[in-house]
Parts: C-alpha cells; sequence; structure tokens
C-alpha cells in the first residue's frame, strides 16, 4: 500500500510507503502543472492531475514518471474523481461539472451548477453526486447526467463528505461552519459552530468519529459519529489541509502545508505516530 500526495508549490507527487512510513519518492510534473487535487487508475497506473493555473487536465504515467495526454478544459479545476470509465472534474469559473471518458479524455458532456462548485462527493451506490456552491447544493444523477435536486443555502458551502450508512453530508463552509444534510431530502439537520475555517473532512466509522481539518484554527477538530456533538481536537503544530483515513481505520493523514509534511496519527490515541517530510505545500492525500 502506498500514500500520495500532491504538492502544490513543488509541482510535484511525493509517493509514501505505508508499512515503513517513509518516503518512496517524489515525482517531479512539468513546470506549469499545480497539483490541488488528483486521482488514481492504479489498475493502468495513471494518475490525473487538474490543473488550477491552467485549465488542463494532465494524465502522469506512474511508471515513466511522465505525462502522456492532457485535454484543455479551462477555467479553474479544483475536485477530480473516477466512476467506471468516466472522469468527473470540477470547474470553478464556468460553475461546472465536466464529464470526460477516462482512457480518451473526450468531453461526453457538463452540467451547469451555481457559483464556485469547488468540492464534491459521490453515494456510489445510489449512483449519486453531491456538489457544493456558494449558495446551494445539488444532487446529481451520474448515470443520466441531469441534476435530481438542489437547495439553496444561506451558508458558503466549500468541501463534503458522505456518511454511507447514516445517508448524511457533512458540509463545511467558508462561514465557519459544519452542517449536516440528510442525503435524500437536502434538509438541513445540524449545524456545528466549533470552526473557523474548515476544509477537508473524514469520517472514521470504526472509531465513531469525524474529523474535520480546521485551516483557520489550525488544528484537526472531531465530532462524535453517533451522538452528534463536538468532542475535541487535535494540535498539529502547523496548517492543516488534506485528510485521509487508511483502509483499516488505524491511521489519520494529514498534509500540514506550514511544515510541508505529512503527519501520521494514531486513530485510537490521537497520538502523533510520524512526521515525514514531503513537497512544498502539500494537499491532497490518497492512501491506496
Amino acid at each position: 500500500m502506498k500514500v500520495y500526495v500532491s504538492n502544490y508549490l513543488s509541482k510535484s507527487i511525493s509517493i509514501i510507503d505505508y508499512d515503513t512510513l517513509t518516503l518512496e519518492r517524489e515525482i517531479k510534473l512539468d513546470e506549469n502543472i499545480y497539483p490541488h487535487h488528483f486521482c488514481i487508475d492504479k489498475e493502468k497506473e495513471k494518475i490525473y492531475l487538474p490543473s488550477s493555473s491552467n485549465g488542463i487536465l494532465y494524465v502522469l504515467d506512474m511508471k515513466n514518471e511522465k505525462i502522456i495526454d492532457s485535454s484543455s478544459i479551462g477555467g479553474s479545476l479544483t475536485q477530480i474523481a473516477m466512476f467506471e470509465e468516466e472522469i468527473f472534474v470540477a470547474n470553478e469559473d464556468s460553475n461546472s461539472i465536466y464529464f470526460m471518458d477516462k482512457n480518451t479524455l473526450d468531453p461526453i458532456g457538463m452540467i451547469t451548477v451555481d457559483d464556485m462548485p469547488h468540492g464534491f462527493c459521490f453515494d456510489l451506490p445510489r449512483k449519486k453526486l453531491y456538489v457544493p456552491c456558494m449558495d446551494s447544493i445539488t444532487s446529481i444523477d451520474i448515470i443520466n447526467k441531469v441534476i435530481e435536486s438542489k437547495i439553496d443555502t444561506d451558508f458558503k458551502s466549500w468541501h463534503v463528505q458522505l456518511d454511507k450508512y447514516k445517508s448524511e453530508i457533512y458540509v463545511s463552509t467558508l462561514d465557519g461552519k459544519v452542517v449536516v444534510i440528510d442525503e435524500e431530502s437536502l434538509v438541513i439537520k445540524q449545524i456545528f459552530n466549533e470552526f473557523l475555517l474548515p476544509v477537508q473532512i473524514s469520517i472514521n466509522y470504526k472509531n465513531k468519529k469525524v474529523y474535520v481539518a480546521d485551516l483557520g484554527y489550525k488544528n484537526i477538530k472531531i465530532l462524535d459519529l453517533n451522538r452528534g456533538k463536538y468532542i475535541g481536537h487535535i494540535d498539529i503544530d502547523g496548517i492543516p489541509q488534506g485528510l485521509e483515513i487508511s483502509p483499516d481505520e488505524e491511521r489519520l493523514f494529514i498534509s500540514d502545508t506550514q511544515k510541508n509534511s505529512v503527519k501520521v496519527y494514531d486513530t485510537s490515541t490521537n497520538k502523533l505516530i510520524k512526521e515525514i517530510t514531503v513537497g512544498k505545500e502539500p494537499t491532497t492525500i490518497i492512501c491506496m
């Protein structure tokens, strides 16, 4: 198992060995590629990298460490994810979600949403995509490529995470809140106000915890998944951004953009296991 990290300012991808928690290698990208988010096709050994600086989607061959394909989408590209043979990309400038063939990068279509769609999350069993915007949240049918439903909000949605068992969506906002929404009705169920600038959200089902990276308070806030309560935080002595929980749910990986490192915590004790130096301004983490 490997841990992959995108380094925005050093224009690179760091690869960490999961067992030893050591930096295995760093793949240097082209000068014009600023990787904020990415997704991986492990079977075909490809990494898909949307560059927010020039609106181009790049395909990286992991074996040869070379860019082998690209497609100009335009605008400020943020989140990217795969579903079967398709790629989904959020574009903040054109306020849209693009659908592309992952093998050819040919366009399949696009759906216009509201202002600044930054992140999104899938519910794959239900074949739905949830897209947060500045004043709304949209549910998209990913098979038929149509908007199923939408709610207007009075908060500025940013990142989202689905609780797959309770059918609830956790939304971090630029207003300093984390909002819990019912997936089916899109009705607000709960609002947490203990945040300053929450970013990414990860759910640990084993320990019944929700972790939220708070860029403003420079810590990781912890919510009790079952009781719906704020129960504490982890001081990381840096600036947290990306979060990833290991498949066995025993480790929490945090990208620290101040220290240019990935910090690894034991999820049962919230204690630091190791800090690993990576490239400059690490953002997204993927463990697989």
